[in-house]
């Protein structure tokens, strides 16, 4: 930043203990970002040319503003309150610059600092500061800085709240190192002190307090040679008034390329120190010595690093990450772990995934053999053997377009199958009202339920309870037990009958399968019959004629059959509507003489 001729806005890392913001800033104005927030809590959309910030807290931030019409604002940001704007003053733009701005929030206190420069002599900066004493604004000359390019000041924070101020200015063949102190308790200034000599001109420099409140100060020198040499000198206790500097007798590392900017940190009481040079350089000093982590081409960020802790203030130029957003660099070396979190980085919208359940087929598969063994004697896989039994051995897919005429006509056993052909129909019927006789017997023990409107005997004590000896409170008496098993054994029959309704469903739709297939099979016979029967004799039609006789009667025996199945299965459809009803009403009368115990009925039960 020294060899910088134009003022060159940076934005902030703003951290308070394990909390932290970025300052966006840039000439059109700045934007405020918490963490692991996309959107800003807080925009100006005003041409700037300084700005600075801090936090105090985890949801409160100050920032202090130079606007481009001359506007030096104060702003606070809460966390749920609405941001606060004060002007400070109104500055002179035009003919001077302004550099480093520092910003200091103590309580009811508020110091800001600022350096500025007028163009007829740009060599020669003057250092402000600006307080807030609880009731006004106040301003004080700090003193001059001579140097040509940039305002080598810096204000540090002890633990007792006190500001050391301190000042490089070039006269000659040295540069003098001078401080000053504002007591925080008096909130007094004392007098500026020149405490180091340092030979040559310094080009850069900075200051660290640390924890313990020991001083350290790191400044850049030119040498004869050409080489640039990065030294540092150290104050033990910065609370003594008397506390000298001591400088190091060697430089820690000298560089053979202009070094644009130095930052220094204190983290657990290790030191870091970063030039930035042609290359990014990283030292580290746990109190062996000062030791290089990191050596690279540059490519980050450069941005201000404004960390207030509880027993410590840093205010440096460091880098930013390029990989984790509004994260310092090297924050893996320097032992901070980011909690960000990453948007999704697919842009396109996922399809859910989609389950899709096989479609039924329109006729339900029938499988006799698993079917249950308790199952009605009127089951799917008796009616079926029935049938099977039934059909006559003559109605079969010809093997050969030409008919054997011959089995026809003398087959000699066409009495006996006619017999067995009516006899297996009347099986089928007898089996058909025995089912009826079996269920005729059954239902009224199964369908044995309580005439709703008759209210039993155990129903009157709930509501007649009887009284205790304390008549506040009432006595309860438990419900009949009856009426549960009543309500279970219909729910238990009502299954069943479910149950046997679906057996008798799969059969009724196989046996119209068949029929329609015995259907078809006549019709074919009976069409390839009548084709030839008009190649043959007269008398050689008769025993055909029996035969179609024959089926036509199995026919309507089988229809007979079919039609008696289906008037049974809407008679169970009817029993079981009525079993629900009654089931329904079964319930509601529960719940009724439930509500009728009063208050303490409702509680206890």
């Amino acid at each position: 930043m020294a060899l910088l001729t134009r003022t060159i806005l940076t934005s902030l890392i703003l951290t308070y203990e394990n909390n932290s913001s970025y300052l966006q800033i840039d000439p059109q104005g700045c934007a405020l970002f918490r963490e692991n927030n996309p959107e800003p809590v807080y925009r100006i959309q005003e041409p700037l040319l300084l700005a600075h910030g801090i936090m105090t807290d985890s949801k409160t931030t100050h920032l202090v503003l130079l606007k481009t019409n001359g506007d030096l604002c104060y702003t606070l940001i809460s966390g749920t309150g609405t941001p606060q704007t004060t002007i400070i003053a109104k500055l002179d733009v035009r003919g001077t610059r302004y550099r480093r701005l520092f910003l200091f929030p103590q309580g009811k206190i508020i110091h800001i600092f600022y350096a500025s420069t007028h163009q007829s002599i740009p060599g020669l900066w003057r250092i402000h500061h600006r307080v807030w004493n609880g009731t006004s604004w106040q301003s004080t000359h700090m003193g001059e800085v001579v140097h040509p390019r940039e305002p080598l000041y810096h204000v540090n924070l002890d633990s007792q709240g006190n500001l050391h101020f301190l000042t490089i200015t070039f006269q000659g063949r040295y540069s003098l190192l001078f401080t000053n102190r504002f007591n925080g308790t008096f909130h007094i200034w004392g007098s500026p002190t020149e405490t180091l000599r340092i030979s040559g001109e310094v080009i850069d420099m900075t200051t660290l307090m640390t924890s313990d409140n020991g001083h350290h100060l790191y400044w850049v020198v030119k040498t004869s040679s050409g080489q640039y040499e990065l030294r540092s000198a150290q104050q033990m206790d910065a609370h003594e008034l008397a506390s000298a500097w001591h400088p190091s007798p060697a430089p820690i590392k000298t560089f053979n390329t202009p070094i644009k900017n130095i930052g220094a940190l204190e983290i657990n009481g290790i030191l870091w120190l970063l030039a930035y040079t042609g290359e990014e350089n990283l030292m580290q000093n746990d109190g062996s010595g000062w030791k290089l982590v990191s050596s690279h081409t540059p490519f980050r960020q450069l941005v201000q690093w404004v960390h207030k802790g509880r027993r410590n203030f840093h205010q440096t130029y460091w880098l930013e990450d390029q990989r984790v957003r509004h994260a310092p660099a090297f924050h893996h070396e320097l032992g901070f772990s980011i909690h960000q979190q990453t948007p999704s980085p697919t842009p396109y919208k996922t399809v859910p995934a989609q389950t899709f359940q096989p479609v039924p087929p329109p006729v339900p598969a029938f499988y006799p053999e698993q079917l249950p063994s308790h199952c009605d004697p009127l089951s799917a896989a008796s009616v079926m053997e029935n049938i099977c039994k039934a059909i006559p051995s003559k109605i079969t897919p010809l093997e050969s377009n030409t008919p054997n005429l011959d089995v026809v006509t003398k087959n000699p056993v066409a009495d006996s199958e006619d017999i067995s052909v009516t006899s297996t129909t009347f099986e089928v019927l007898e089996l058909i009202q025995a089912s009826e006789t079996t269920e005729g017997l059954e239902a009224p023990e199964a369908l044995e339920v309580p005439d709703p409107l008759i209210v039993p005997e155990s129903l009157v004590v709930l509501e007649t309870p009887q009284v205790s000896e304390k008549p506040t409170e009432k006595v309860l008496q438990p419900l009949p037990v009856k009426e549960n098993e009543e309500l279970q054994s219909l729910i238990k029959t009502v299954a069943h009958l479910e149950q046997e309704n679906s057996l008798l469903s799969l059969a009724v739709q196989d046996m119209l399968s068949k029929f329609d297939q015995i259907i078809g099979v006549i019709s074919e016979n009976a069409l390839q019959v009548r084709q030839e029967a008009d190649l043959l004799p007269f008398d050689e039609l008769e025993p055909v004629k029996e035969a179609m006789s024959h089926l036509e009667k199995e026919t309507q025996s089988l229809s007979q059959v079919l039609q008696v199945m289906l008037v049974k299965q809407e008679e169970r459809d009817t029993s079981l509507e009525k079993l629900e009803t009654q089931i329904c009403q079964l319930q509601s009368e529960k719940d009724d003489v439930k509500n009728k115990g009063g208050f303490w009925n409702k509680w206890l039960t």
